[in-house]
């Protein structure tokens, strides 16, 4: 099964609650679960990122080489000025459509100009979040078809090796997703009771936990997952934190 990346750059966290008149009164989490919706239409699996820091989606993209088949990017207003977001699409070599939920033409004149759109093999712009959902369709009519996946038939050993991975992959994210829901409840009741969101004994527990878990081989790799786990979790306690705060 082909992968499309859904990836969001800054302040497109705050929809719902930024300028309506430009962006709509959906939140970011309407926007990805519409993009997950298409993707089962289209019969792909999304992965959706966001971040309001260049330096991360440049880490994205750079991680995506070998595992991505196609991205769709909003980089927000670093679609007006950041040469490094630009080189690192480039350098990936992944088709990347660039999309806006505005019209960037017929703004400001700064919004007018993108820095990303020679290396993106389309740019999409003012159609909301439908704006997304057609940039997954260019993708798959068109730009990821040089990349066939082998069929679920095949009977060689890569190949089947591949689609046990995929199916693992389902699994993993329906896990994940479990995860997130009871670190979204850890913040709440964190935030109720004024602690901190960072538990350093907590996290040594759990390190140990994953290295005693797997074979000796796979120890130290278990532990940098879990540390990578950890992070996005302790990421979106601190969002809650900040929106609350905000509120």
């Amino acid at each position: 099964m082909k992968t499309i990346l859904i990836m969001n750059g800054p302040n497109l966290s705050m929809l719902g609650k930024r300028d309506p008149k430009h962006y709509g009164s959906g939140t970011l989490a309407d926007l990805e679960n519409a993009c997950i919706n298409k993707g089962i239409e289209l019969g792909v699996k999304v992965l959706c990122f966001q971040s309001e820091s260049e330096s991360a989606l440049i880490r994205k993209l750079h991680t995506s080489m070998g595992v991505i088949d196609g991205i769709v990017l909003n980089a927000g207003a670093y679609t007006h000025y950041s040469i490094a977001i630009r080189d690192a699409i480039e350098l990936i070599k992944i088709p990347v459509v660039e999309v806006h939920l505005s019209d960037i033409h017929n703004r400001e004149d700064f919004r007018n100009r993108s820095v990303i759109e020679d290396v993106c093999v389309e740019q999409i712009s003012g159609l909301g979040v439908n704006s997304y959902l057609v940039a997954m369709e260019r993708l798959c009519d068109t730009y990821m078809k040089d990349h066939e996946e082998e069929s679920k038939d095949c009977t060689d050993l890569l190949g089947e090796e591949r689609i046990a991975i995929d199916a693992l992959d389902k699994e993993l994210l329906m896990l994940w997703q479990r995860r997130m829901k009871h670190v979204e409840r850890i913040a709440k009741i964190k935030m109720e009771m004024g602690t901190e969101t960072y538990a350093p004994s907590r996290e040594q527990e759990i390190l140990e936990k994953a290295a005693n878990g797997v074979e000796k081989q796979y120890a130290e790799l278990a532990q940098d997952f879990m540390k990578e786990i950890m992070r996005l979790s302790k990421e979106r306690q601190t969002q809650l934190r900040n929106v609350t705060n905000e509120e």
